[in-house]
């Protein structure tokens, strides 16, 4: 048998299936609210991008990908604007960040 890489294709059903057996785990879930099984499914989904999914093989990079327009808009109206190519996820876990997220505070520490 020969070794290779695995496909983006393959990689992209994988992805795919793991989603969808996340939110079966939590919609199937008994006595848990409503708000619970969606922060679930969040705080999931981010184990998915860290590579701590056991149902996923490896971490996945979140890179901004803004409008080639998005830049020169921002400037002309006095905004800070958003550089291609920035990973948002190289230095931290987002589950962690997720789960000591606190909207009120969250904002204090950019």
């Amino acid at each position: 048998m020969d070794i290779s890489t695995k496909s983006k294709k393959e990689m992209q059903y994988v992805f795919i299936h793991e989603l969808v057996s996340i939110v079966e785990y939590w919609v199937n879930l008994k006595g848990v609210s409503e708000k619970e099984k969606c922060k679930g499914v969040a705080f999931s989904i981010m184990n998915i991008f860290d590579g701590t999914s056991g149902g996923f093989p490896c971490a996945i990079d979140l890179v901004l990908n803004p409008h080639p327009d998005d830049k020169q808009y921002c400037i002309e109206n006095d905004e800070n604007y958003i550089e291609k190519g920035v990973v948002i996820n190289d230095d931290l876990l987002l589950h962690d960040l997720l789960s000591k997220y606190n909207r009120h505070s969250v904002l204090a520490e950019v």
